[in-house]
């Protein structure tokens, strides 16, 4: 009798034309999110292959250690190739990081910075559609899954024919459900063929991992609202009611919740704007350089340099000048970088309790769970960007040194030409990305919140559905 239930349900769902309408709009849209995602992910690897290329260029370039220690390096992130089905955040927070002896290094050019009108209507990626468009599609399959067949009259024919009320909500509920999902699997899986034949679109077995984890969430995130659908057509009595109802419930989950998340955490965790942690810097900076001028006149008054006729007094000066001033530099830098990892300590201790304020509050949206869920999965998301900005900042001091060392070395106080850079053995910025297992691990509330959100209404759909009114 289930079987048939289930057989039933699928063929009524997928005869109408709300079932052919959300199929067509489904596979379009997804199939177009995916292939816009992969000319996205080949335009951004040629641009990150051209800048590192530039910036390796113009490093060789310079004439002396002292123009590189000024001109510093350029960090290029790499894209992921996973950002071709959730691009997140990494197009607006930057996708270079300046590297120099002066300043701590932070992201800039963003995509939104190079061509603000992707700012405007943002990006099209699968994460959206599930978001919005499946969502909606969840909930027009169930909103009048049972108050609709009660105005119908239908309800109470199939009642009056001994069905049993558990398993006729369970049969609805199992056959509406493959009929939604048969709009999603059938484009995703032509989708992901088309990721994985082609050209230059390379996939591990972690990132096929992350992929059956992503599409564990969209189900799960799927089934919320189709519960949720079943819940509130149970407890209606017309379907215009049980309709406007889940229309408002989705705005304020998908949209109402997120937002005001972030502005409850905002009062409630205040930080320092980047422009105040920005003036401390530099006035520490200053600070610094004034008592650097004041230190090197009082060396230059206590140490004064021998006159060209005493040539070993002079070369015996220019040797202890050389080591004097190598660890001077070094000593100044030193300070400022402390102060500035101070400074950015207790910032990023402060970002991180409004972080997890603003998130712990949107997680009770299952909109949100499902995009903080997918981008750790993508490593496109928060905990990504912070991992490979603190790479930066770990690479810093070891560029600063190994920079300060070789200006030192290449000092010429005779007044000849110095030598031109030896790059060989610069350090190079290394970044390990998140493993499977950590993103896992990350996305498991998100997991059970929704699991916890699907139990939940299910169940008073079931309990509804037993106490209703078919008359």
């Amino acid at each position: 009798m289930l079987r048939d239930i289930i057989k039933k349900e699928i063929q009524d769902n997928i005869m109408s034309p709300k079932f052919v309408f959300t199929f067509l709009l489904c596979t379009i849209l997804i199939l177009l999110s995916v292939y816009t995602g992969i000319n996205n992910y080949q335009a951004e690897l040629k641009e990150h292959s051209a800048a590192v290329a530039l910036n390796k260029k113009n490093l060789e370039s310079q004439q002396t250690y002292g123009a590189v220690a000024g001109m510093g390096t350029k960090i290029n992130r790499k894209p992921q190739v996973l950002s071709t089905i959730v691009s997140g955040i990494w197009e607006a927070v930057g996708r270079v990081a300046n590297v120099n002896i002066a300043f701590d290094p932070s992201m800039v050019e963003s995509k939104y910075s190079s061509n603000p009108i992707f700012a405007v209507f943002g990006s099209l990626d699968l994460s959206f559609i599930v978001k919005i468009v499946l969502s909606l599609f969840a909930i027009l399959f169930t909103y009048d899954a049972i108050v609709g067949e009660k105005e119908k009259g239908t309800l109470k024919l199939s009642l009056s024919n001994r069905v049993p009320r558990d398993r006729l909500i369970l049969g609805k509920a199992i056959g509406g459900f493959i009929s939604l999902l048969i709009p999603l699997v059938i484009p995703l899986v032509l989708g992901l063929l088309i990721l994985m034949i082609y050209p230059n679109i390379t996939l591990s077995g972690d990132d096929w991992g992350r992929i059956g984890m992503i599409c564990v969430l969209f189900l799960l995130y799927l089934s919320v609202f189709f519960t949720l659908g079943l819940f509130i057509s149970a407890r209606t009595t017309r379907s215009s009611t049980s309709f406007l109802v889940l229309l408002f419930i989705w705005v304020t989950f998908v949209t109402v919740i997120p937002k005001a998340s972030v502005m409850i955490a905002s009062q409630m965790k205040p930080i320092p704007s980047v422009h105040e942690i920005t003036a401390q810097k530099d006035a520490y900076l200053q600070e610094i350089q004034i008592e650097a001028r004041e230190e090197y006149k009082a060396y230059s008054k206590e140490n004064p340099r021998p006159d060209k006729d005493k040539p070993e007094e002079r070369e015996k000066w220019n040797e202890e000048y050389r080591v004097w001033l190598e660890e001077f530099q070094q000593r100044l830098t030193g300070k400022i970088d402390v102060n500035n990892a101070a400074i950015e300590r207790d910032y990023q201790a402060k970002m991180r309790q409004q972080q997890r304020v603003a998130i712990n509050l949107s997680r009770i949206s299952p909109a949100s769970a499902l995009m903080f869920g997918s981008m750790s999965l993508a490593r496109t998301g928060i905990d990504e960007h912070d991992r490979f900005l603190n790479s930066v900042k770990t690479y810093k001091p070891i560029f600063t040194k190994w920079i300060t060392e070789k200006q030192m070395k290449s000092l010429n106080l005779s007044g000849g030409d110095q030598p031109k850079p030896d790059l060989s053995d610069m350090p190079q910025h290394e970044f390990k990305p998140e493993g499977l297992s950590e993103s896992i691990t990350r996305v498991m509330p998100d997991l059970f919140l929704m699991v916890f959100l699907i139990i939940l209404f299910f169940v008073g759909a079931y309990v509804s559905f037993l106490r209703y009114d078919v008359r």
